[in-house]
């Protein structure tokens, strides 16, 4: 059976990413190694790969030996391992995204207003726990069910995760605003992330079959895979073309296509020619 396959146009690393891991190979080229504190992104692939080029995880500061710099993944460092990592007086090579630095100083500035900081994202999420540092008693609100023990504040101030959906972001602000007198919200979830949260919207309405390509372990990844579902229950979550299974497209013609912004375009290819090579 001709299948047609459509591929999003939004697809590959976004800029952050691809940033995040040219800096840590430049930083191997030069040093021979690299450390980092964690996983440079959420993709297996990647962290396997860099890890053959000598970048690779490291659990305590303390540990890097004198004259090894540090990379700061792009999800964000706390202020707390940030402050290890000076008092050892370590070298630094900061791969965090600049969007995710931008919701660190929206943060800071909100509190400076005298505001409690709300963080719509999720709980023990790097990037969350990262931005939580950032300010003192902040609230992590993850969902409604989460916003429903809000309690009454007189002044606030809301920063987003930058992988959230914005269905997300609605049903907890609608949930908390009549509590509230004086709110701040950002809308920092980031572009690359509307825009394929978007697509993916579009691809899964007019397609028959839908495969999210992605880490499970990956916020952006995972949430594709929701969105797509909400409209498309065949839609299906992989990590390579060795899970593409064959009795998904039975009678199928029209398969979408997306990706996580961690996803390399290599894998993505893997999975157009598995799925165009079922018959």
């Amino acid at each position: 059976m001709l299948r047609e396959i459509s591929i999003a146009r939004n697809i590959g690393f976004c800029a952050g990413v691809q940033r995040a891991i040219d800096l840590a190979q430049e930083g191997a080229a030069v040093h021979g190694e690299l450390l980092m504190l964690g996983d440079i992104v959420h993709n297996e692939t990647v962290v396997s790969e860099l890890a053959a080029k000598g970048i690779r995880v490291i659990g305590d500061p303390a540990d890097i030996p004198v004259g090894k710099p540090v990379l700061l993944r792009a999800h964000g460092t706390s202020r707390a391992v940030l402050e290890n990592i000076r008092k050892l007086n370590l070298r630094v090579i900061d791969a965090t995204c600049p969007l995710v630095l931008e919701i660190h100083q929206l943060a800071r500035e909100m509190e400076a207003e005298k505001r409690g900081i709300v963080i719509i994202g999720d709980h023990r999420h790097d990037e969350v726990v990262a931005i939580a540092s950032q300010v003192k008693n902040p609230v992590v609100l993850a969902n409604r069910e989460d916003a429903r023990t809000f309690p009454r504040t007189r002044r606030v101030g809301i920063v987003v995760q930058s992988t959230q959906t914005i269905e997300n972001v609605r049903a907890i602000i609608t949930e908390i605003i009549d509590r509230v007198e004086d709110l701040r919200f950002a809308n920092t979830i980031c572009r690359p992330t509307r825009l394929r949260q978007a697509e993916i919207r579009e691809l899964a309405a007019r397609n028959e079959v839908i495969l999210i390509v992605g880490s499970r372990t990956s916020a952006n990844t995972k949430r594709l895979a929701e969105l797509a579902g909400r409209i498309n229950p065949n839609t299906h979550l992989i990590e390579a073309e060795t899970e593409v299974q064959k009795e998904w497209f039975t009678g199928k013609v029209r398969v979408g296509i997306a990706a996580g912004a961690s996803t390399p375009m290599e894998i993505v290819e893997e999975v157009r020619k598995k799925v165009s090579g079922i018959t």
